[in-house]
């Protein structure tokens, strides 16, 4: 009898404990428990993209449908892995990542993971009868495609895609293995559609010797404030407009608190320095955003309206435009410029020259929709 009240009161202990424990794991038991996992270890920084849900949630925000198509507008080896692999790809897609990875030279690396309910053996022939494919190899540009667990595909440089092969082949050495950015995805609850992680110390590793002509809230990228920073943490839920929150760890409370000022400060910035003209929707940004600190620890909350995330992927989408559109206007506007004039006026004489001989010293005014020199912005 005694025994059996021993057992029922450790399986009652066992019940109460898993749901802290699983809420303890976050983001991070599935990054252990999925290919995520056989990204390298070093990884410094990852972003994941939660494709599935996105679709479940079937949202008409505009912005989500330009955003997709940008995809049909990059060049490159991305453009031609998609052209091999067809459109059959982009509809089985369910979860899409990017690791940011350290290199041995000091560069560099990365590594796209697209995971989904994929054909293994259409994966195969599109990677020309085995799992692995080189696209493009030449003196500083390496990109292969790597077909992994049968049902992931990884995109990237070949010495990062040998490294996720040999993870996957033996769990526990890859990102599932590094604290660094597990510890903080405990704080990301799973349900989110897009997440990630930075290790803040491997980044200022991997900038150390690039300075980075920037300050946060007044405070230069590598003060010891900023430095401070140990690990950062996000999540975003994506409807009609984009929810994010960031976890951001220091390494004392009196850094922490220093941090929080500088990102109050930024925000209090961005109000001041908006135009007149600015969009009321900016503003509604600014005002939503929240900054908490407690101990050494950082969080922000903030809500991107709709039409602020149609406006910045409207300017992706013009930044993206292909070059030869680019050149087709370059000529347009330049016979413009160069068109001779109709004006019956006498031309206008050179900065600090004399008016022409019998002429009255008086300039002709210029043309109606053209800039004097003196007009031109600096």
């Amino acid at each position: 009898m005694r025994k059996m009240r021993g057992a029922i009161v450790a399986a009652l202990l066992a019940l109460l404990a898993a749901p802290g424990c699983g809420a303890r794991k976050g983001a991070a038991g599935m990054v252990r428990s999925s290919v995520l996992g056989t990204y390298p270890k070093e990884t410094a920084a990852l972003l994941v993209l939660e494709i599935k849900k996105i679709r479940a949630l079937r949202p008409d925000a505009p912005w989500i449908k330009d955003m997709a198509a940008l995809a049909d507008r990059q060049d490159g080896p991305f453009r031609e892995i998609i052209g091999r692999l067809g459109p059959e790809l982009m509809g089985r897609l369910e979860r899409l990542s990017l690791a940011v990875v350290p290199r041995a030279d000091s560069s560099v690396g990365y590594a796209v993971l697209a995971e989904g309910s994929f054909d293994a053996a259409k994966l195969r022939e599109a990677l020309g009868g085995s799992d692995f494919l080189t696209l493009v190899e030449t003196g500083e540009t390496d990109f292969s495609a790597a077909l992994l667990q049968d049902t992931s595909l990884a995109l990237g440089p070949k010495s990062v895609l040998d490294r996720m092969r040999e993870n996957a082949a033996s769990r526990g050495h890859g990102l599932d293995g590094n604290a660094a950015i597990l510890s903080p995805l405990e704080k990301v609850r799973p349900e989110a559609q897009l997440w990630g992680a930075l290790d803040c110390r491997s980044l200022q590793r991997m900038f150390k010797e690039r300075p980075v002509a920037s300050d946060f809230g007044k405070m230069p990228l590598d003060s010891p404030v900023v430095q401070s920073l140990v690990s950062i943490a996000f999540r975003g839920m994506i409807g009609d407009s984009v929810d994010l929150d960031l976890y951001g760890q220091a390494d004392a409370e009196a850094n922490a608190k220093t941090l929080a000022e500088a990102a109050r400060g930024l925000v209090a910035l961005g109000r001041v320095g908006a135009g007149r003209n600015q969009a009321k929707e900016w503003f509604d940004f600014l005002d939503g955003i929240r900054i908490e600190q407690r101990g050494a620890e950082i969080s922000l909350r903030a809500s991107i309206p709709s039409k602020t995330m149609e406006s910045l992927v409207g300017q992706m989408k013009t930044s993206s435009q292909p070059p030869a559109a680019e050149s087709a206007r370059e000529p347009a506007q330049a016979s413009t410029i160069q068109a001779p004039s109709t004006s019956k006026s006498p031309p206008r004489s050179p900065v600090g020259s004399a008016p022409p001989v019998g002429s009255s010293g008086q300039s002709a005014p210029a043309p109606r929709g053209t800039q004097t020199p003196g007009d031109a912005g600096p």
